[in-house]
């Protein structure tokens, strides 16, 4: 296996990434294919999802639409650390296309909501927290 695929995903980020799902409360079985896709089933939806792992410093929409034509519609793209962000743009068409598009501090709360796609955290006040990125790609 190489260290790195086409989308420069480091085989230690892949491994973190495949940790945090098989830990979570929610996770059921578990699979990994193409190197950055993975089948999960969550236990209280009794659904399948499909996650693709990525590390973006900012995912935009080309991006976006980049790994829907490598990998099929996926349920969840992960994007990476809270470092990491995505344009409204992006975020946008992901939400009408029900696509989940998060950062690591979103995914757990995403794995746990049955409209995993709309899920977002909140800050005191109840406000959605959106992870934008200033940079436009």
């Amino acid at each position: 296996m190489s260290e790195r695929n086409s989308w420069g995903v480091s085989f230690s980020h892949i491994s973190w990434f495949e940790r945090l799902l098989s830990a979570h409360g929610n996770c059921g079985t578990l699979s990994r294919h193409d190197d950055l896709v993975f089948e999960l089933s969550r236990k209280r939806q009794a659904d399948q999802l499909s996650i693709v792992c990525l590390n973006e410093y900012t995912m935009g929409l080309t991006a976006v639409q980049r790994v829907i034509h490598e990998f099929g519609k996926p349920s969840i793209i992960y994007i990476g650390g809270g470092w990491c962000g995505y344009t409204e743009q992006a975020k946008q068409f992901c939400l009408s296309e029900r696509i989940g598009l998060y950062v690591t501090n979103e995914m757990s709360g995403a794995l746990w909501a049955t409209e995993y796609w709309a899920y977002h955290q909140r800050d005191k006040d109840g406000n959605p927290i959106h992870h934008l990125s200033r940079d436009q790609a």
